[in-house]
């Protein structure tokens, strides 16, 4: 769901925030984590007409001066070396059979959290690495959330956004916590 909330907003999906619709089954899909965090508010309303929340969203990931927007979505732009980050990436999702979009680049956070969801829903050879899996990819990929979400607190945008890029970084700190908990038990260490 997340995923889908960070790539660029259709009209249906501008519509369901509207509703209350994405925000109930944000709310139900959190509800059955087996993580604890601290949501904050997740009852936020999104910007009221369709072309706002496209203008808001341009604005904020999208266009920006010399230097690109202000809160780029792609992994890349936080590393020392896009080209590295790039390669890394790619060599996770070929292993673990994951297709990228043509079109697409692999470092977007909606392909990133794409295939963190099928890391957590695909069958591995034992649990054990699976979860290995899961830490190792949190801690190469998705790190990156906690200074995306600082960037887009400081660039005080609508309220929609800044909601779900600190609910995705407190998201991914939690799931990591727990990842490693889980593979504490399963490794005898607690």
């Amino acid at each position: 769901m997340l995923a889908h909330a960070f790539s660029f907003p259709d009209a249906r999906f501008h519509q369901s925030a509207v509703t209350g619709e994405w925000q109930s089954r944000l709310n139900a899909a959190l509800d059955g984590l087996p993580c604890r965090f601290r949501r904050g508010a997740t009852g936020w309303t999104p910007p009221t007409s369709y072309d706002e929340m496209q203008s808001d969203y341009i604005a904020l990931f999208q266009v920006g001066g010399r230097r690109g927007p202000p809160c780029p979505l792609h992994e890349g732009h936080y590393t020392r070396d896009r080209s590295r980050t790039l390669r890394d990436l790619i060599r996770f999702y070929n292993y673990f059979g994951f297709r990228v979009a043509e079109c697409v680049m692999p470092d977007h956070i909606s392909v990133e959290l794409e295939f963190m969801a099928q890391l957590v829903d695909g069958a591995a050879a034992d649990p054990a690495s699976k979860l290995r899996a899961q830490r190792d990819f949190l801690r190469s990929h998705l790190a990156w959330t906690t200074e995306l979400s600082r960037r887009v607190t400081a660039a005080r945008p609508h309220p929609f956004f800044r909601s779900l890029a600190t609910l995705t970084s407190r998201l991914v700190a939690a799931d990591g916590e727990y990842v490693r908990s889980a593979l504490g038990v399963l490794d005898g260490r607690s």
